[in-house]
């Protein structure tokens, strides 16, 4: 089976059984289901090489996180700004992948609209991530330093 894909133009299909990739029914049973959800998780790992980027940069967010010594209520903020990039990245490849089923290699405006969208719902996801981990890390970083800081107490001083 082939599929298109930003990383190649044409991307072979491999290490798919012959019985998911030609699979029109619905799932029968939860286990065939969730074999189905891994292999689509793996699929994006194996084409997508910006879901690949942000998976090694979500590890060394995690690592340098355990290195500060984060908060719970860090960890919560850190997770969610992770997690909200790469579900944006998993949306991008989704609409690439039907609008490039629907328009096969003709150009449309729509249709590059569409894709340019959603890319630019993934930029914006990481501007969020990255203004997430630079509020959550800025003190940590800056301890390290010798730094100390309270911003509330710099938000209070612009008060008066």
């Amino acid at each position: 089976m082939i599929m298109a894909s930003r990383d190649n133009e044409r991307t072979k299909l491999e290490d798919v059984p012959d019985h998911v990739a030609k699979q029109t029914d619905r799932n029968g049973n939860f286990f065939k289901a969730m074999r189905n959800s891994l292999n689509g998780i793996w699929m994006i790992l194996v084409r997508e090489r910006n879901m690949r980027i942000h998976i090694v940069l979500a590890f060394m967010i995690l690592v340098a996180g355990l290195h500060y010594g984060l908060y719970r209520a860090d960890w919560l903020w850190v997770t969610m700004a992770i997690f909200i990039v790469i579900f944006s990245e998993f949306l991008n490849t989704i609409i690439e992948a039907v609008v490039d089923l629907v328009v096969e290699k003709k150009y449309h405006p729509l249709a590059k609209l569409a894709k340019d969208v959603a890319a630019g719902a993934v930029l914006v996801a990481v501007g969020v991530e990255i203004i997430i981990l630079l509020i959550i890390f800025q003190p940590y970083v800056w301890r390290q330093f010798g730094i100390v800081t309270n911003f509330s107490d710099l938000l209070h001083q612009f008060q008066k």
